[in-house]
């Protein structure tokens, strides 16, 4: 009885030797680690020799305590080291895939390596095999915990980015940072500092997706716009591309960075007017021009309304008419043939239209000044057709 349990110890001790021997084989595996890597795609590149050899040495530990014990053992201060490696790892430009490759790669080698060595300390077939299917085992688990905290920094690293796009444009466009922070944080988040920005504020019809409008509007890598309050707001280092009908987009005029802040208050004011107006598509101050010092002036507005709309309100459907016939008469740049054709009705009727506008309200629509004081009615009017 005691020779079967003699030679049981006697194997027992061959695959403690074995282990052990892996545990001072360091510069080996570190070697066959960085020599065996992907030609197309080495998974620690990027990663100096002196990390790697850190992470072998981390990946030893963790392998001697699963092979003595006859199963995986990933005990609370290997996961911590994990996430040292990882965190280290994403700073040094690597993914999850990346990752991945590199802790199978240095599995893979720890077993080479182990085998080789049990054939040298004559370990039995079944003590290898047991080994092997171990080693599968940890690399599974292992391979599961690093995606998972690669996964979980990534995400934390990106909301990170996402809140510190959002407060830069919050303070840039706000016109609150000195020139020196203004190009310092923009360089941080890549983009150029050398390069005038168009400034925009955007939205949708009820319903669209806003997201999908930031997507439409970022399309460079030096373009930055953020969602807040329903509304897309940011930075374009271009034209704008295709928009979806359902868009509300205005445009401030291109500026430095530091000087964003008044760029964005016009594009704010054209966002409002277009609103208050039904436009959608895109629109810049060039667009709209005059129009929009309309809704800014309320002294004037209301003054130039009483004067040439209110008389009106009391005629009524006919009241109605004569402001319409005003309307088509303006936009037609005061030709009687083309407003006539816009409004279906014979010449002479719109004539006879504009001169009771005349005598109802006293205007002189050959006089400059009055031509422009009812076109500015006619703008600040909710019935305008835009």
């Amino acid at each position: 009885m005691k020779q079967p349990a003699l030679r049981a110890d006697v194997a027992a001790q061959s695959f403690r030797d074995a282990v052990a021997r892996l545990m001072d084989d360091v510069g080996e595996l570190v070697a066959r680690t960085v020599e065996n890597g992907d030609e197309q795609r080495p998974p620690y590149a990027v990663v100096p020799r002196s990390a790697i050899e850190v992470s072998v040495r981390m990946n030893l530990e963790t392998v001697r305590n699963s092979l003595l014990a006859g199963s995986p053992v990933v005990d609370d201060r290997d996961v911590e080291a994990l996430t040292i490696r990882v965190d280290e790892r994403l700073g040094q430009g690597l993914g999850v895939e990346d990752g991945i490759q590199g802790w199978r790669k240095s599995i893979s080698v720890i077993q080479e390596r182990f085998l080789e060595i049990a054939t040298e300390q004559g370990v039995d077939a079944v003590a290898s095999l047991n080994a092997v299917r171990v080693l599968w085992q940890l690399s599974d688990l292992m391979t599961n915990q690093m995606a998972a905290l690669f996964r979980s920094r990534q995400l934390t690293g990106a909301l990170r980015r996402s809140q510190l796009r959002a407060e830069f444009l919050e303070k840039v466009l706000a016109g609150g940072l000195p020139v020196s922070e203004v190009h310092a944080r923009a360089e941080e988040l890549g983009l150029d500092t050398t390069i005038d920005y168009l400034t925009v504020k955007a939205g949708t019809a009820r319903g669209a997706s806003v997201e999908a409008l930031r997507r439409r509007l970022e399309t460079r890598a030096g373009d930055l716009v953020v969602v807040a309050d329903g509304y897309c707001f940011g930075l374009l280092s271009g034209p704008i591309g295709v928009l979806a009908p359902e868009d509300v987009v205005a445009l401030g005029p291109a500026a430095p960075l530091p000087e964003v802040g008044a760029s964005f208050e016009l594009a704010k004011r054209i966002h409002d007017w277009m609103r208050r107006h039904g436009v959608r598509g895109r629109r810049r101050i060039e667009d709209i021009g005059w129009r929009l010092a309309v809704d800014r002036d309320e002294a004037v507005t209301s003054l130039l309304l009483r004067r040439y709309r209110a008389p009106l309100d009391s005629m009524g459907e006919f009241g109605a008419l004569i402001w319409g016939s005003i309307r088509a008469y303006v936009n037609a740049d005061k030709n009687v043939a083309r407003a006539a054709e816009a409004l279906v009705v014979h010449q002479n009727t719109l004539r006879y239209r504009l001169a009771r506008f005349t005598e109802i309200t006293g205007a002189n629509l050959d006089s400059t000044d009055t031509l422009l004081e009812v076109a500015w009615a006619l703008a600040a009017d909710p019935d305008e057709a835009t």
